[in-house]
């Protein structure tokens, strides 16, 4: 067998998996390639279809291939999107007039979209509530929508607005924000003073992993993202979850200590 050594004590689908795994990496096997079907790693490797499928499935968990029944498995082929934490980032959405969201996609050669799914006002979680300065149950507007990239789903974000920053303005539209609810708060005379972000990685529910069109063992971030305005009064909650497998998080500092505090 090429590579793959059934005396170790190491099983042989996760011999497989690291074999393929070094070639994905080294590029010897480029993204959106398809990998041989089940048949072509038998008579390569002399292995099991039980021994190709464990293989399949780790690398599918880390995010690194993924199977169409009918189709094949293929290597995967999606450049994950750099979200920057950084203290300039409402000067790049100001700049480009658009969300943040579509600012950094535009940015690295991806084409953003969304879908709504929900705006109106309703309940803060409790989770949540703390961070808008109310308690929870309070009556808040909420804004929630899928966004994509390419096409492909890549966050759901629900965000959280107080009553006496949004009730009667734009916010409560049920329509997407051209500008983006950032600018919208700003043209609206709330200026972005500080922030907080919070990350947390878990795996999906069921109904998460079918919105975000996620294959199995893929995880999804959770990101906090509180903005408060100069009078340290909460501006807007963001609460994102991110496909795992589609982003990548980045945190800029500068040298006179100033960072990413949003």
């Amino acid at each position: 067998m090429d590579r793959l050594d059934p005396r170790s004590d190491r099983p042989l689908g996760l011999q497989l998996a690291d074999l393929l795994r070094a070639e994905i990496q080294e590029g010897i096997r480029r993204p959106g390639s398809q990998l041989p079907t089940e048949s072509e790693f038998q008579a390569q490797y002399g292995v099991s279809r039980t021994t190709i499928r464990a293989a399949l499935a780790v690398l599918a968990g880390e995010g690194l291939v993924f199977t169409r029944k009918g189709f094949g498995s293929y290597v995967r082929n999606r450049p994950p999107l750099r979200r920057v934490s950084s203290t300039h980032r409402h000067a790049a959405h100001r700049a480009s007039g658009k969300p943040e969201f579509d600012t950094e996609a535009v940015a690295q050669g991806l084409v953003p979209s969304r879908r709504m799914l929900r705006t109106g006002r309703g309940p803060v979680p409790p989770d949540i509530a703390g961070w808008l300065q109310c308690a929870a149950g309070e009556v808040a507007v909420i804004r929630s929508r899928l966004q994509l990239l390419d096409g492909v789903p890549a966050v759901v974000s629900t965000s959280y607005y107080p009553d006496w920053l949004a009730a009667g303005t734009r916010l409560e539209s049920p329509d997407a924000l051209r500008e983006g609810p950032d600018n919208l708060i700003e043209d609206l005379g709330h200026g972005f003073a500080h922030g907080v972000e919070l990350l947390t990685a878990r795996m999906p529910s069921p109904d998460e992993a079918r919105l975000l069109e996620l294959d199995p063992g893929v995880p999804v971030v959770r990101m906090l993202h509180i903005d408060y305005g100069k009078d340290c009064r909460t501006l807007q909650v963001a609460d994102d979850l991110y496909a795992g497998d589609r982003h990548e998080f980045a945190f800029e500092w500068q040298q006179d200590g100033s960072g990413a505090s949003e």
